[in-house]
């Protein structure tokens, strides 16, 4: 018999619908990996609150910070949250109580840079 002829071990053991399956299953590993990839913040950064100018009129400034993700692209929703939490943390370990975003960049690497003040 031939190699075209033949039915591969894989297809012998999940049978006729296993294309299906195989499928089913890499959605479900592929959007269980994309859905928990956004990293919790610690307990300080969760307390570093988003602000605007007007908010922080009265607040004391200390510091610029940055973060930055490696997922981007078809996880953007979990790489935007964890380049905010990364520069939340960057906040926290400043003293600083909220941010005012100055840049939120998505795509391949999302990027957000903010001021960080105590108030």
């Amino acid at each position: 018999m031939n190699a075209v002829g033949r039915e591969s071990a894989l297809s012998r053991a999940i049978g006729g619908r296993g294309y299906a399956y195989l499928m089913w299953a890499g959605v479900v590993a592929t959007t269980g990996v994309f859905s928990g990839c956004a990293v919790a913040p610690s307990a300080a950064a969760a307390r570093v609150q988003e602000a605007d100018a007007q908010m922080v009129v009265s607040c004391k400034y200390v510091g610029e910070v940055q973060g930055s993700s490696g997922w981007g692209n078809l996880a953007a929703s979990a790489g935007m949250e964890n380049a905010k939490s990364e520069a939340r943390e960057n906040a926290a370990k400043l003293g600083a109580t909220h941010v005012v975003w100055n840049s939120i960049t998505g795509g391949y690497s999302p990027y957000v840079s903010a001021k960080a003040y105590r108030c």
